[in-house]
């Protein structure tokens, strides 16, 4: 998984910078307790729980991107952790009577700092709910993450026969039709020696998304090999599933990709091939036929520009 701690440099700053100031104005101005005096049962507990924080905020630095939910989690732990801190030194230094310092941190930063956090968790959860509804459309009645492929996020070939071979139960059991679409990018290869196998990568991830962007809840998305993507369409005649996957490869045609070392960008150019459940009684058969139903279509449109 990438890092984006170096999204949030700015952040991890902004904790240092609070932590030296606390620590700088305890010292400054408190005197140190002498040793019988300072509770270090205390001192273990609430260091335990700054360090859980500390934990946390680096987990949420390294695995969310910039925006207002990361902000509130961060923030909401910054200010937990700085409160945190001060109870830790309050163990260890005596501040001034007159001094209100440690008791604004008590009394304003860390009920701050809990309506902040708390916001951020329920942010939180509304964006992963969201997630979860989008992702409804690869994963439609389980999550098997094993599945997935790390480049594109839709399952793989495995997973997708073994939804086939379910829907073919259902049609001999109910005589529920399914269909089945397969689409690879066209000059994938030549894409590739040009702008370099991390923006084929990209390209790749990025048709993926949009194919999952057109596809009905009940529909089924995954790579299947390279370029070569299926969209399983259940209970879906073939009339019907050629207008849907007429209206996949319209959007992957209007979809302009910006290769990372390119001035121009560069629209994405595919081939399709439909079959139904009449082409085989098996996935293997389905699949061998909607391959090879493609390679004549790839053969055609290779004739046809060549004319």
């Amino acid at each position: 998984m990438k890092s984006h701690l170096s999204l949030h440099i700015g952040k991890v700053g902004l904790l240092l910078l609070a932590l030296s100031l606390v620590f700088t104005i305890n010292i400054g101005l408190g005197d140190t307790k002498s040793y019988q005096n300072i509770t270090w049962i205390d001192i273990f507990g609430e260091g335990s729980t700054l360090g859980l924080m500390l934990m946390f905020l680096g987990f949420v630095l390294i695995s969310r991107p910039r925006g207002s939910v990361t902000n509130f989690l961060v923030y909401g732990l910054i200010g937990f952790c700085i409160a945190t801190f001060q109870d830790i030194l309050d163990e260890i230094v005596q501040l001034p009577a007159t001094l209100l310092f440690d008791d604004i941190i008590e009394s304003m930063l860390t009920p701050l700092a809990v309506v902040t956090l708390g916001y951020g968790f329920f942010q939180w959860n509304r964006e992963q709910l969201a997630i979860n509804k989008k992702l409804q459309c690869k994963e439609r009645f389980y999550r098997e993450h094993s599945a997935l492929d790390y480049i594109t996020d839709l399952y793989t070939a495995p997973y997708m026969k073994q939804q086939i071979e379910r829907e073919l139960v259902l049609y001999q059991s109910d005589q529920q039709p399914l269909s089945i679409l397969m689409i690879d990018i066209a000059d994938f290869g030549d894409f590739n020696r040009r702008y370099g196998q991390e923006d084929g990568d990209r390209l790749l991830a990025q048709v993926a998304k949009i194919i999952t962007l057109n596809l009905r809840r009940k529909d089924l998305a995954c790579r299947y090999a390279g370029d070569r993507f299926i969209v399983l369409f259940p209970a879906t005649h073939w009339v019907d599933a050629e207008i849907y996957s007429r209206e996949i490869v319209n959007a992957l045609k209007n979809f302009a990709f910006k290769p990372s070392n390119a001035a121009r960008s560069r629209f994405v150019d595919c081939n399709m091939s439909l079959i139904d459940h009449s082409f085989g009684d098996n996935a293997e058969a389905l699949l061998n036929s909607v391959n090879h139903r493609l390679e004549l279509t790839k053969h055609d449109n290779d004739k046809s520009k060549a004319a």
